[in-house]
């Protein structure tokens, strides 16, 4: 299992020392660039339905961290004058074994999840900006069962894209703190029925470039696709309490 806090950490420090970024003013015209590490707790409440099968499915963090396998949470955003750009991706390989009735079949479920947005930004005011883009999400769910004899598995993989529009938010209060929101809303058929996002966090100024964070972080997605046997279904809510570290150049 990967020690997620410990790359977080490395790879926070990695950027801190990359020489020269803030070194020089480029003036109003140069583009601005922030990364962003974070981990978070998240709870998963929903459906998820295979076939003409429906479960039910609530997980907490202490679950996940616990059939967590590797993961990966971070942002990147380029700005320049109006407009913008910003790429955020969450990546997530859970795996959990276990053994049936008697210990006579064991089994391993893997369940591998990739979200990953593109949206541009518009500048409304200095606080305030409009986004328009879209998420790519792809979820894998693979059963195998290790029986005496032989092993057998099976699996289901399913991708789409929901367009979004949204604001972000973003307001220095004082000269250390910094609140940051954003939110959106999409799918409307082209991928998901609906899909909708939302967070919020409080940032404080280390240095001049350097800020760490703690806030919440919610997401949702009501996706159906296929009939009968190839039918796919996921609805379900993703949330809970971040923390990381955030780098301006």
């Amino acid at each position: 299992m990967v020690a997620i806090h410990r790359v977080l950490m490395t790879l926070a420090l990695g950027v801190s020392l990359l020489p020269g970024l803030a070194a020089a003013d480029q003036g109003p015209a140069a583009w601005r660039h922030t990364f962003e590490l974070y981990l978070m707790g998240p709870n998963l409440d929903g459906t998820v339905g295979l076939g003409p099968v429906d479960g039910d499915v609530a997980v907490d963090p202490g679950d996940v961290f616990d059939a967590l396998d590797s993961a990966f949470l971070g942002t990147y955003i380029a700005e320049k004058e109006h407009w913008g750009f910003l790429v955020d991706l969450a990546y997530m390989d859970l795996e959990q074994d276990g053994a049936g009735p008697g210990g006579r079949v064991e089994y391993l479920v893997n369940v591998k999840q990739t979200v990953a947005g593109l949206v541009a930004t518009y500048r409304l005011s200095e606080t305030l900006q409009f986004t328009f883009g879209g998420r790519w999400v792809d979820v894998t769910n693979r059963l195998t069962l290790l029986g005496p004899v032989q092993e057998r598995g099976a699996g289901v993989s399913e991708n789409w894209f929901d367009p979004t529009v949204g604001l972000r938010y973003v307001r220095p209060v004082g000269e250390r703190w910094v609140f940051n929101a954003a939110g959106d809303i999409g799918g409307l058929g082209v991928g998901s029925d609906l899909t909708w996002f939302l967070s919020a966090n409080m940032a404080y100024r280390i240095t001049e470039r350097s800020q760490l964070y703690a806030g919440y972080r919610c997401i949702d997605f009501d996706y159906e696709d296929g009939e009968g046997s190839d039918r796919f279904k996921f609805d379900m809510t993703q949330h809970g309490f971040l923390a990381g570290f955030r780098f301006e150049f």
